[in-house]
């Protein structure tokens, strides 16, 4: 299936996560592909939402390949086999590298943090539903779900419209969460954005005005 854009992404997951009864939902929506999705949700749950940041540690050889990923609160996740495909390419990966971009990822975020002047919500005891507009290596959602754990929520369930069908990188997704919910596990899987018509970069002031709407649900 291909999806219209993300909000029809959205209003087809939230139907899906409708039938879970679940109790005391909160979106957590990761920005900026998952907020578009998380809101839509939101709305048929009739649900709080909030953001958390996730970024990519990026291989030195392609900014947009990740070997890893950071959270907002610090916490780092490393891919050690996208570490080994680039030592077998004579390329190392030292622990300096993966703390300064770290570093520089909780900077940026924080600065995001503040233009969305978005307050994160309380989800101790909640019922976590952490959302993107797509899951590619499962890192930083894996590493997303890890930070939430710390805020004890009563569960975390982790939705996406479409995933790839790779069992090593659904499993690892099942390990830190209750529930997983993906619309659409294509085995012929080359990026997200290839499954939907409209897959545009959002803007800052696209998410703000999201984020605007999302704050009256709260």
């Amino acid at each position: 299936m291909i999806f219209k854009d993300r909000f029809e992404a959205g209003k087809l997951l939230g139907e899906k996560l409708k039938k879970l009864n679940l109790k005391n939902p909160v979106v957590v929506a990761l920005p900026r592909g998952g907020v578009p999705v998380g809101l839509e949700i939101a709305k048929v749950l009739n649900a709080p939402m909030d953001i958390l940041f996730v970024k990519k540690i990026p291989s030195p050889l392609n900014e947009e390949v990740a070997i890893g990923s950071v959270s907002e609160s610090g916490q780092v996740f490393i891919n050690k086999d996208a570490i080994e495909k680039l030592k077998m390419m004579g390329v190392e990966i030292d622990d300096e590298y993966i703390s300064q971009k770290a570093i520089e990822k909780i900077q940026e975020m924080a600065r995001k943090r503040n233009l969305y002047e978005i307050e994160p919500l309380p989800l101790e005891g909640k019922d976590v539903i952490l959302v993107d507009d797509g899951i590619a290596t499962g890192a930083s959602m894996y590493l997303a779900a890890q930070s939430i754990v710390r805020d004890l929520p009563r569960s975390i369930i982790i939705a996406a419209p479409v995933a790839p069908l790779d069992e090593s990188v659904l499993n690892m997704l099942r390990s830190v969460s209750h529930h997983l919910e993906i619309l659409e596990t294509p085995p012929m899987f080359m990026a997200v954005g290839q499954w939907y018509d409209d897959f545009h970069q959002l803007s800052d002031e696209e998410v703000k005005k999201l984020l605007e709407e999302a704050k009256r649900l709260r």
